[in-house]
């Protein structure tokens, strides 16, 4: 009688630790179950996300080709368009007054209006707008003539070679996909050119913008410049070429 109870003890004992057991189980898959859902939900909405902004995405870039920009010669001084003419002065105080610019020449209209002239097809090849589009000029290589110099160590100290002062907006600074901008005026590295000394420059664009998410883009597209001061029509040609690197 005595081992019958003994051995009801221990087999109802059993059965309570079974379902002890099977509760802490049950509350450990439900937990690996939880975690599991919200590790796909937040796998879904980042891939979602991630769709998302690859079709608001622009992408920017020049055609490949060359222009030929008519130039004229302005006793502009210490000024270059659209930068403070304070901050050019504190850049180039050693710059005479009476300096000659080399400055995009106007075109005239048929009604015989003066009109802006624009260079360049930067096209937007993305799905998405580009805001606030600049390009920066960086030059790597300049010939004084016939003489040839990397600008590795003189960017560091000559202004003109400077990217602050080499960033211009695009026109307009807003493209639309499958639209284009221009250029509306020449790198300070030529602008203030006023020896006339440069006859070629190589180096390579800086493309930046942002997109709706107000994130950076930005591209490289390698760029070949070429003087004519001298010329009966006086130009610049360039040509934009291969990219360089993305971003």
């Amino acid at each position: 009688m005595v081992s019958f109870q003994y051995g009801s003890k221990w087999a109802r004992m059993d059965i309570t630790e079974f379902g002890t057991v099977a509760q802490i189980v049950l509350s450990m898959i439900t937990f690996v179950g939880i975690v599991t859902s919200i590790w796909l939900s937040v796998r879904a909405l980042r891939e979602v996300q991630t769709d998302r902004k690859l079709r608001q995405k622009p992408y920017l870039g020049f055609e490949i080709g060359g222009y030929e920009i008519p130039i004229e010669f302005q006793k502009a001084g210490r000024t270059i368009p659209g930068i403070n003419p304070d901050y050019v002065g504190k850049m180039f105080p050693d710059m005479p007054e009476d300096a000659e610019s080399i400055r995009i020449k106007p075109r005239k209209s048929k009604q015989g209006n003066l009109e802006t002239t624009f260079y360049g097809q930067l096209k937007n090849y993305g799905l998405g707008p580009a805001l606030s589009t600049t390009v920066t000029w960086v030059p790597e290589e300049v010939w004084l003539g016939s003489e040839r110099a990397s600008l590795e160590d003189k960017k560091s100290v000559e202004p003109q070679y400077q990217e602050v002062l080499n960033c211009m907006p695009s026109v307009p600074s807003h493209i639309s996909p499958d639209k284009d901008a221009g250029l509306s005026r020449l790198p300070t590295f030529i602008e203030k050119d006023y020896g006339k000394k440069i006859t070629r420059v190589e180096g390579f664009l800086k493309i930046e913008c942002k997109d709706v998410f107000a994130e950076k883009q930005a591209v490289k597209q390698a760029f070949y410049l070429f003087t004519y001061y001298s010329s009966d029509q006086p130009h610049i040609h360039v040509t934009f070429g291969d990219f360089v690197e993305e971003n």
